[in-house]
């Protein structure tokens, strides 16, 4: 006995298989427009949403599935207020330095400049230059001058 298929060929106001990113999946959907025996526009039976025709197949709908699979963390936005304070919490009870551009630093140096006040010292970089955090963000300064 021959398999009877589960849709007819496509046609306006027939249903057809076709892939929700609304719904995240490829569910039943109404055919509402189709462009050279094709079908352009569908409207998915589960949401009630109109949206261009696309399939699992179709590398649109892999993009968007793997996108909205994807088990990757958002990135978190942090204030340079914030992380200044986190940052200076955690140095809790070290010396506060003055800040001298003849004086060495260190990484994780707190410092006192007299423009911006207290900050961290974050990264060494060469040339005898010094990323510091303030609580107004990150300045590039000198140090061990001679």
């Amino acid at each position: 006995m021959a398999e009877l298929p589960l849709y007819s060929s496509p046609k306006v106001g027939g249903d057809i298989l076709a892939y929700c990113s609304k719904c995240q999946g490829e569910f039943s959907h109404v055919v509402v427009s189709m462009v050279d025996k094709k079908p352009a526009r569908v409207q998915c039976k589960m949401c009630k949403g109109n949206h261009n025709f696309k399939r699992i197949g179709d590398s649109r709908a892999k993009s968007v599935l793997k996108n909205a699979t994807s088990k990757e963390p958002r990135k978190r936005v942090v204030l340079a207020q914030d992380y200044w304070q986190q940052q200076l919490d955690l140095q809790k009870g070290k010396p506060l330095k003055p800040y001298s551009p003849k004086q060495t630093f260190q990484k994780l140096d707190v410092i006192n400049h007299t423009s911006f006040g207290v900050g961290i010292v974050e990264e060494i970089k060469i040339d005898k230059k010094i990323v510091v955090i303030f609580r107004s963000g990150e300045k590039l300064l000198i140090h061990a001058l001679s």
